[in-house]
Order: structure tokens, then sequence, then C-alpha cells
């Protein structure tokens, strides 16, 4: 998977609107892909198989068959991996999680991690926080991260009612901490696309350039996630998190201070811990 989502990412600025709801299909839904003939990719996306077929050999694979070959072995060495992590047990993990922490780092960037937190730190309304589904639970560590560092932060409720409402008055004065990881719920690219449409700037955590809601963030943090297990880490992306939580202390410590000094005195009053 992760050889195709390097390539779709290599190509993507390239894509016409076609290739983009395609690269959206292939990412969220690889295995789809790896066993469904060209005609089923297609009438799943609802585009033509000549659009699928294009597509394919838009990332210079040759076509659907190519692609489907990379998807198959993308598959077969995460199965390889999850075989392997019977042999291996905790200290493979161990390792892939220090691998994927240093690969984190330096393929994000110490300089967009303080660009991100610049953009956090920026604008006059709210720090709005959103993740859905897998990506959740980490939204919500990551309000209660920067709540006490930043002022006027805000969780982003997911239903339908609750998520309009809030939305009602976004604007450029506002800006956007979102998450995401595979299998990328369409919801957060949509609310990703709502805040940049209204000029507010949008920071994405995610686990690939070639996510769908990476094409309108204005700085993205990667998080890596291979395992020797069946399923993509999230240990990384906290990681990002708890960094970027310390460029926002160092861009402002005093303030930072203050502002956990008034937390505990409010926690407190409250009986919160």
């Amino acid at each position: 998977m992760g050889e195709l989502s390097e390539l779709i990412a290599r190509h993507s600025d390239d894509f016409s609107p076609n290739d983009r709801r395609i690269a959206d299909y292939v990412l969220i839904d690889t295995e789809a892909v790896a066993f469904a003939s060209a005609d089923e990719v297609a009438t799943a996306i609802g585009v033509s198989k000549a659009a699928v077929v294009r597509f394919g050999a838009r990332l210079g694979v040759g076509g659907f068959s190519g692609l489907q070959q990379i998807a198959v072995a993308g598959l077969r060495r995460r199965l390889r991996d999850t075989e392997a992590a019977a042999d291996s047990g905790p200290q493979g993990w161990l390792r892939a999680v220090v691998a994927n922490l240093e690969r984190s780092l330096t393929g994000t960037g110490e300089e967009a991690i303080a660009r991100a937190a610049a953009i956090l730190d920026s604008g006059e309304g709210w720090l709005h926080v959103f993740g859905q589904r897998a990506s959740a639970a980490v939204a919500e560590y990551a309000y209660f991260l920067l709540n006490p560092i930043v002022p006027n932060v805000v969780r982003v409720e997911a239903g339908e009612s609750a998520l309009a409402d809030h939305l009602l008055d976004i604007g450029p004065e506002d800006r956007l901490l979102a998450i995401t990881f595979r299998r990328y719920a369409k919801l957060t690219t949509e609310v990703v696309e709502y805040f940049a449409d209204a000029g507010a700037p949008v920071v994405l955590l995610t686990d690939s350039a070639a996510a769908p809601a990476a094409a309108r963030a204005t700085e993205v943090l990667i998080s890596a996630d291979e395992t020797p297990g069946p399923f993509p880490t999230t240990v990384p992306g906290v990681f990002l998190l708890e960094v970027l939580a310390g460029a926002l202390v160092a861009r402002n410590p005093t303030r930072a201070e203050r502002r956990r000094v008034d937390a505990e005195r409010v926690w407190g009053r409250f009986g919160t811990y």
C-alpha cells in the first residue's frame, strides 16, 4: 500500500477530476482494486472503464492491469508482514514503531512542523480540531493536548446537525487541525474543503501525501504507519501531535505556562481530576 500511495502522490498534481475520484477510491479500498475487474471498479466509482485504464497509464504502470498488480503486491506484502509478526512478537512491533517515528519526523521535516505551529498559533478566531471514525480518538487527544496551550480550541463534533451548526460562521480568521488515517473518512475531506473554501488555513495530520484531504490542506504532516501486523499504527501520529504541541509551547512559553496554571485551577475547582 505504501508504494501505491507514494505513486499516486507523485502524480497527483496532474490529476483530472476523474483521476482524483479514482485515486481516492484506490486509497480507501485497495482490496477492491486488487480483486475486482476494471468494469467493476469503474461502476463503483461512477466513471467509465476507459477512465480507470487511463488512470493506470497516467501513473506509468501501463493501465489497470499494472495498477492491480501493485495493489496485489501491497496486500501480499502486508500478509507476509502479518505472518512475520507471529514470529517476531513484541520486539518486531517495537522495531517497526521506532522506524516509523524516525520516518515520520524526517519525512515531515522540522520546517513543516514549525509552519504548522505558526498556522495554529495565528488568527483571531477559533482553532477547530476534527477527526472521524478511526481518527476520532487521536483528534480527541489533540484537543485535550492543545487546549491548555493555546486559546480558543474547540472540538468539532461529527454528528450531522451539530457539524452543520458548528461550521456556520467559519471564516479566514479561523484554522483547522484535521486528522485522517486510512481508510479515509469522506466527511473529514469535506470538512477540510469547507474550511479551505472559507479561506481558513488547514493543518492536516495523515498517513500519506496522497490522502484525499491533502490536496486542500495548507500544511500536511505525514505519519508513517507500517507494522508487522494486519492494521496500521497511529503511534507516530500521536508522536507528531506531541511534537507539534511542543513547537506551540516554544512559540510562546509564557502564555503556555499561564494557561497551564489556569487550567489546573479550573480543573481543581470543578473536581475534574
